[in-house]
């Protein structure tokens, strides 16, 4: 297994202990780092089972990072990583709010969790208690049907206007398409 190291503008993919202590050397981190403890430490870092990157203190703010991989350059691991984050969150994001948005009339079964704000009498204070709010209802798309139950919950006079709502790509709004009818697709 290599190890991706960081400190500032340094970066390198080493395949050794040794190599790693030479290349933190050659970042500038402090001689004097690796004799109070630091050498020990990564020395088990890179022995352990551990998976997670890691970070070491240099100074009061400043720190290197060590990082696992099974890749063998640099470039491997920035392709890497690049590759890994167009794959994840744009393109997932991009296809829940198309769906979202995507004409559809008919019934649908929307759940939406919001923090509503509740005066509790035990603290004294106004605070945020999470609360379901599960309807159907007749709309022209998940957005549109989300978009009314907002404005529902907004409108209601028992509900405090401090109130915050969820996303509609979050994990605290779902619905069921229930079909044109509103029995159950």
């Amino acid at each position: 297994m290599n190890v991706y190291a960081r400190y500032y503008d340094g970066e390198a993919v080493v395949s050794s202990f040794d190599e790693l202590i030479d290349r933190l050397k050659d970042f500038g981190v402090p001689e004097n780092l690796f004799e109070e403890g630091l050498i020990e430490d990564i020395y088990d870092f890179i022995n352990s089972k551990n998976i997670h990157p890691k970070r070491f203190r240099v100074s009061q703010r400043q720190y290197f990072i060590l990082i696992k991989t099974n890749v063998e350059t640099l470039e491997e691991f920035k392709a890497n990583a690049k590759r890994k984050d167009q794959d994840s969150d744009g393109a997932k994001k991009a296809d829940k709010l198309g769906v979202l948005q995507e004409e559809k009339v008919g019934w649908y079964d929307t759940t939406l969790n919001f923090k509503r704000v509740l005066y509790s009498e035990a603290r004294g204070r106004y605070v945020y208690v999470d609360t379901p709010f599960r309807v159907k209802l007749k709309a022209n798309s998940p957005q549109d049907a989300y978009n009314r139950v907002v404005e529902h919950l907004q409108n209601r006079q028992d509900i405090d206007p401090r109130s915050q709502y969820p996303s509609i790509k979050g994990r605290n709004y779902s619905y069921v398409f229930l079909g044109e009818d509103g029995a159950e697709v």
